[in-house]
């Protein structure tokens, strides 16, 4: 009892394991990639190399050429003709003329308006584009520091439970244990070994994922602390979501779709044409000016319903998001809320009476049996896995909810 007793001590079930303090497993190796120390240094490398906002910026470009696009008026036409005379003392004509359309005046005024309201759209849709890409880049740094920290637990967990492993088939070799104490240990240290390898293959598909955001550059996150959760104020937060980027396009949907409708007015009212016209024939010639102005009758007699029909839509599309974004908003406030608790609450019992010192103890004084600590024991450790993901989905929902800031 006295040897497992010194192995339980030694194998972590230490004050520094159970205090959650992350140890660092592999030692270091120069060649490895620049560690990233925060997310402040990985989001300006998104922000610098990933494709997606590369391509957003130039379809934002784009959007702001195509938003000043069908603002001038039509080209002039200019015409000529040239008709033989017969008899050839008829003589022959020459006709020239040069002309103008023109909508109605207050259409380029509405025209003018639209492209400022689509080049803001296409401006919060780059920002929108944004905000989602460097969330997942922030989210991608919390998975690594979980994962990280994982590996670490696993880490010290498998090493404690190939030393009793290799105790315990000792014990049995020399007729002290039954064979079904050792299979108990090895059982447990083939999950272990499972769930590490596990954390591993999930830590090589997250460095990919980093790569990927990243625009192919190599980094490495090697944090295996969690930053300390911000205060969040729910008035405050609420406030900028109602400002926020999201909101700010919904209602200028809404002003487009006001501005088309009286674009829509004005392209109902008669079109205005002027121009230059000569004649000349037997050596005469005439000259003057032409002045036409278009009949509206049937050409834009629907537009005008259209638009405002358009208009509804969008007044009830933007009252529905409004609606949703604070309903779900709450609704994250308050799961935030729950986590916070939880996470104390879970914290604060693995710092009072639950630690593997006791446990060690316990079993080295008989109180609980070989079958009771394994069991005890591996509950505890669930606990502390348990504690991890806790404060891990805490940031990943705090993150979520700050978006509207980045």
């Amino acid at each position: 009892m006295k040897i497992l007793y010194t192995i339980a001590v030694m194998l972590g079930l230490s004050p520094l394991l159970c205090s959650g303090v992350p140890l660092d497993s592999e030692p270091a190796d120069p060649n490895r990639i620049p560690v990233l120390p925060g997310p402040d240094s990985l989001l300006k490398t998104v922000l610098e190399n990933n494709r997606t906002l590369r391509s957003s910026r130039e379809a934002y470009q784009a959007a702001i050429l195509g938003a000043g696009t069908g603002i001038a008026p039509p080209n002039p036409e200019v015409e000529f003709g040239y008709m033989y005379g017969s008899p050839a003392d008829m003589g022959n004509k020459v006709d020239f003329s040069v002309s103008q359309e023109l909508d109605f005046p207050t259409a380029y005024i509405y025209k003018s308006r639209l492209r400022k309201i689509k080049t803001s759209q296409a401006e919060l849709s780059y920002i929108l584009a944004r905000q989602e890409v460097l969330l997942e880049a922030k989210q991608l740094w919390i998975e690594q520091i979980y994962l990280n920290q994982q590996e670490s637990l696993l880490a010290s967990r498998l090493s404690q439970a190939k030393i009793i492993n290799e105790h315990f088939k000792s014990l049995v070799e020399s007729g002290e244990k039954s064979q079904l104490a050792y299979s108990q240990s090895n059982l447990q240290l083939v999950s272990i070994q499972s769930e590490y390898e596990q954390v591993l293959v999930d830590i090589s598909k997250l460095r990919l994922a980093l790569k990927e955001i990243s625009g192919g550059m190599e980094v490495e996150i090697s944090d295996t602390l969690f930053p300390e959760p911000l205060v969040l104020i729910p008035d405050s937060l609420i406030k900028a979501y109602m400002e926020s980027p999201r909101m700010i396009l919904y209602r200028k949907e809404l002003l487009s779709k006001e501005e088309q409708k009286n674009l829509a007015v004005s392209e109902t009212l008669p079109k205005l044409k002027a121009g230059y016209y000569s004649e000349t024939i037997l050596d005469q010639k005439l000259k003057g000016f032409q002045i036409g102005i278009t009949v509206p009758l049937w050409e834009n007699s629907n537009r005008v319903k259209q638009a405002k029909s358009e208009i509804s839509f969008a007044e009830s599309d933007a009252e529905r998001f409004t609606y949703e974004q604070q309903k779900d908003l709450l609704q994250k406030l308050d799961q935030l809320e729950s986590l916070r608790k939880r996470t104390g609450e879970l914290a604060e019992a693995l710092g009072t009476g639950n630690s593997m010192d006791l446990l060690a103890q316990s079993l080295e004084s008989g109180e609980i049996s070989q079958s009771e600590y394994f069991y005890a024991s591996d509950f505890y450790f669930r606990n502390e896995q348990m504690l991890v993901e806790y404060k891990r989905d805490l940031l990943l929902l705090e993150a979520e909810l700050l978006k509207v800031y980045l």
